[in-house]
């Protein structure tokens, strides 16, 4: 067994060094040592067809015909084609302005993806030259020139040309891309110097026309085209000086998106086109063609044997791979901060390098796993298109970099303790840890808050100002307290005048909309959504449509105080203040649990008080909370946790969010603790789904609200995970090192949760203080362990479910 590992570590590495180091420097080694494959270059002008694919490609199609009309190529012999694959924007329009300058349109009516078009396109041409491009790749003015001298040779069959990447924000995933595209570059080069290119490059490059054959919807052009012009005995050369520019794909999850679509597509294609692998057909080409792309696109697999082998010599106490196997953790370590700084522009390369080195291997795994599983991705987005849905590979792709990371962990600190000579040394740390944690969430930040509240203080400067001001109430089904909340918001101690009573009906089936309508006046307007579709897209609907300067959102259920408005607004004198959070008093004398939840939130109160004199607080509190129109982001529509994320938008656009005292508002709570555990959960899942589609996340340049962020709410969410690990964790250290301060701590645990538990047991009307915080600590760390499986697992309806009261 141990030589079989042995084996398979070091196969794989020597692959890993193959695939990245061996096959260039093996071209380098072909070019002097075989006769030079040259080129009969000459400067010619035949007839050329530029084929444009597009798909809603608006931003940037006239931008891309200017560059192409004014190319310095004979007009005469250049005809210029867009191919649209059914776009919906203004593509098609832009483009028939420019007919009469010579250039054509073909539109798939129906969409059927880049190589359906091209089929179509390919049968209607007059060029004897055909030239592919991409709608966002900008021309040299000579590159059509340089790029068909080439065709001078009678050998040659395609010509790929030079793409340059362009990034103005210069992000980390520019910078990746742009390194690896380099390094590509110098193997495409080598190359076409010893045999071929392989493939080509679908931003610019060119054949014969006479050589295209009808592709299957599923290739990837730029692929499996020159692998059929190889195949007829034709050679594909690269040219450097046929330059293009194309944007990058802009950021880490758009090009993990792109490397699993070409690896998808491009894998299918070679399959299909696999004589190309025998160098009985190919010669030379064979061998360039499975080093170059298909070893490299399982480069994953041999990283995870590698991987695999080492931890299991490395536990088998084999030194060597040890200190092999805490080589491959520290890549995998920097990788993991490269992922988590991956938004972030001064990053370091020794982190976001090994990220993106995980990224493409990670991407072309997928890629391969959906080609085997029959799943070719035939049609494109482009990376300009504006789409706030999470992708599924992306968000499982996240959550398995989690889970990956964690395990790493793990085997590094068991392999560190075995060399080391510290025994149980992974429980040690992970035990520690957690407990260091819990205690920093619950103790160690409020004593932090306490002195950055009294030495890094920031006053607000309020004064009594009187701006126009909306109070928007969203409902759903509110009849038993709507008509309490609208004589409550008449009686405002607030000029009338000043003040627009806004309630947004979210499709209620109930009296709620005929309640509101006998109370219609010019100060009270009723928006009715007749369909139901959740309360952020009722939100962002009704803001569009309101002047004020001011919105105050408050629940239907939040009753308020007569000068609550005045005590909100007068925060505003302060131009640096985005948004005013309510102390919003829960009276739940009748709940089973109400003194607890009482405590919970004098502390919650008491640290969101301390993060506004330091700088801003953590959210709003939904009951009741005020911002500045002019401040307010939309949030995608699927979002569940409204407030956190409106609130927190202005927070990260550099504005103050606050909470106010004396702005008060109040609210009875009856509920039983199986609904307030449904509530919970429902808050932690909208929490676990705005950080997964990063809204309402601060940047880590915003150094005072990220560490607030991070150490009021990020964590803290993240608790329940800790809870269970640390028991775990403790029953470990107990049975394996039966150290007393190990079994203390157990039966600490467990002493605890049968506390909880027993509450459950006992009548509510005989119950003993001792064990209500026990159980309303479970109950809410229960309901945010439920909360994050919903997050994860997108179980949450963005719906939002009214709670009886």
């Amino acid at each position: 067994m141990i030589t079989f590992f042995e084996i398979t570590a070091i196969l794989s590495l020597f692959v890993l060094i193959y695939i990245y180091v061996g096959y260039p420097v093996i071209l380098i080694f072909l070019r002097y040592v075989l006769p030079p494959k040259k080129v009969d270059k000459k400067v010619i002008s035949p007839d050329v067809s530029l084929l444009i694919s597009c798909f809603n490609e608006e931003r940037v199609i006239r931008e891309k015909l200017e560059n192409t009309l004014a190319l310095d190529y004979p007009k005469d012999k250049l005809e210029i084609i867009v191919i649209s694959d059914a776009s919906t924007d203004q593509t098609d329009r832009i483009v028939r302005e420019y007919t009469n300058k010579g250039v054509s349109l073909i539109r798939q009516e129906k969409r059927c993806g880049k190589t359906s078009g091209l089929n179509l396109a390919v049968s209607k041409i007059k060029g004897n030259i055909i030239i592919f491009s991409d709608a966002n790749a900008m021309f040299n003015h000579d590159s059509i020139g340089k790029m068909v001298q080439n065709f001078n040779d009678e050998q040659i069959g395609y010509v790929v040309g030079e793409a340059r990447y362009a990034d103005i924000n210069q992000t980390m995933s520019f910078k990746s891309e742009n390194l690896y595209w380099q390094y590509e570059q110098f193997i495409k080069k080598n190359e076409s110097k010893i045999h071929s290119v392989v493939g080509g490059d679908g931003a610019f490059y060119a054949i014969r026309r006479e050589l295209f054959e009808c592709l299957f919807d599923t290739d990837i052009s730029d692929f499996v085209n020159p692998l059929q012009i190889i195949l007829k005995g034709y050679r594909g050369v690269y040219e450097p000086e046929a330059i293009c520019f194309e944007e990058s794909a802009g950021d880490f999850q758009h090009e993990f998106q792109r490397k699993i679509r070409i690896v998808n597509r491009s894998f299918s294609g070679l399959m299909r086109m696999k004589s190309v692998l025998n160098p009985f057909n190919t010669g030379l080409f064979s061998f360039q063609v499975i080093s170059h792309k298909l070893i490299r696109w399982f480069a994953s697999v041999f990283i995870l044997t590698f991987t695999v082998s080492c931890f299991v010599l490395a536990l088998l106490n084999f030194k060597l791979y040890q200190w092999n196997s805490l080589l491959v953790i520290l890549l995998f370590g920097c990788s993991y901060i490269g992922y988590l700084f991956s938004g972030s522009i001064n990053v370091w390369k020794i982190f976001y390098l090994p990220y993106y080195f995980v990224l493409i291997n990670t991407a072309s795994v997928i890629g391969l796993i959906n080609s085997f599983k029959g799943n070719i991705q035939t049609k494109w987005s482009h990376i300009r298109t504006k789409n706030k849905k999470t992708n599924n590979s992306y968000h499982w792709a996240q959550i398995s970099i989690h889970i990956f990371i964690f395990v790493l962990f793990w085997f590094f600190f068991k392999i560190t303790g075995t060399l080391f000579g510290v025994s149980h040394l992974p429980y040690k740390i992970t035990y520690w840890t957690t407990i260091l944690t819990i205690f920093y969430i619950y103790s160690g930040y409020p004593v932090i808050l306490i002195f950055l509240s009294k030495y890094c203080r920031k006053a607000v400067l309020q004064k009594d100002v009187i701006p126009d001001v909306t109070l928007l109430i969203c409902a759903y089904n509110e009849e038993k307290v709507i008509e309490e909340k609208i004589k409550n918001s008449f009686m405002l101690d607030y000029p009338p005048e000043k003040l627009k009573i806004v309630i947004a009906s979210d499709g209620s089936t109930d009296r709620t909309n005929e309640i509101v309508k006998k109370h219609l006046n010019g100060r009270l307007a009723l928006m009715d959504y007749p369909q139901r579709r959740g309360k952020m897209p009722v939100i962002n609907d009704t803001i569009s449509k309101l002047k004020s300067e001011i919105i105050v959102f408050s629940d239907a259920n939040t009753m308020c105080d007569k000068d609550v408005i005045k005590k909100l607004v007068r925060n505003f004198n302060d131009p640096s203040i985005g948004g005013v959070s309510a102390d919003v008093i829960l009276h739940n004398e009748k709940t089973t649990f109400g003194k607890s939840e009482s405590l919970y939130y004098l502390y919650e109160r008491w640290i969101q008080k301390k993060e506004s004199e330091f700088s801003s607080t953590i959210g709003a509190d939904g009951g009741l909370y005020a911002i500045r129109r002019g401040l307010f982001v939309p949030p995608s529509s699927n979002i569940i946790l409204d407030d956190f994320v409106i609130s927190m938008n202005i927070a990260t656009n550099g504005y103050r969010l606050i909470f106010d005292k004396e702005a008060i508002g109040h609210e009875h709570n009856t509920i039983s603790y199986k609904t307030e555990f449904l509530r919970k959960s429902r808050v932690v899942a909208g929490a676990i789904q705005a950080v997964m589609q990063k809204e309402g996340v601060p940047s880590v340049k915003n150094k005072k609200l990220f560490f607030c962020y991070i150490s009021h709410k990020f964590i803290r969410w993240l608790i329940p995970i800790g809870l269970i690990v640390l028991f775990f964790t403790n029953l470990q250290l107990v049975i394996l090192s039966g150290e007393l301060i190990y079994l203390i701590t157990f039966v600490a645990q467990l002493v605890f949760y049968l506390l909880a538990g027993l509450d459950l047991f006992i009548d509510k009307n005989r119950k003993i203080k001792l064990i209500l915080i026990p159980f309303y600590f479970c109950l809410v760390n229960g309901a945010a362990l439920y909360g994050i499986y919903k997050g994860v697992f997108k179980k949450q309806s963005v719906k939002w479910q009214k709670f009886d009261r």
